[in-house]
């Protein structure tokens, strides 16, 4: 999961789901929805407008369509409003009838790249154990006619 410094003074950890600020401490555990639209908006900071039915599908996959209007506008208040609790206002600004767009004059840097999942793979324990099985196997035989 990536960290994420906003203006210079505002950390977002996708890991905790954390906003805090660095000059005083101030924290906020975000729920895992507006946990996930904040990381939706930010990896999208760069696009001129990010369209409300991309935010829609990116925090309800394809249960977005059945998902009204009112249920983002929430979600996007709720965010605005922590935002606005740390001291940070206008991270983005609503485009009417389209979305929104990150406000330009917010720097947003990554702080720590998101580190993708490995899958654990038991395949090389798997074939080391049945050599092993082998060996001994074969090692016994041996003994055995000997």
């Amino acid at each position: 999961m990536s960290v994420y410094l906003i203006n210079g003074q505002y950390v977002f950890n996708e890991g905790t789901k954390e906003l805090k600020t660095l000059n005083n401490g101030m924290n906020i555990k975000l729920t895992t929805m507006r946990s996930r639209c904040l990381s939706f908006i930010i990896e999208h900071a760069k696009d001129e407008v990010i369209e409300k039915s991309a935010i829609s599908y990116a925090l309800w996959g394809a249960r977005s369509t059945f998902t009204s209007d009112a249920s983002l506008t929430q979600t996007l208040y709720l965010i605005r409003r922590d935002l606005k609790t740390l001291g940070l206002d206008e991270l983005f600004i609503t485009v009417p009838k389209s979305g929104i767009r990150v406000n330009t004059s917010v720097s947003i840097d990554v702080i720590q790249e998101k580190i993708p999942k490995r899958k654990l793979s038991y395949k090389p324990l798997l074939l080391s154990l049945i050599a092993s099985l082998l060996l001994i196997g074969v090692g016994a035989y041996l003994a055995l006619t000997i």
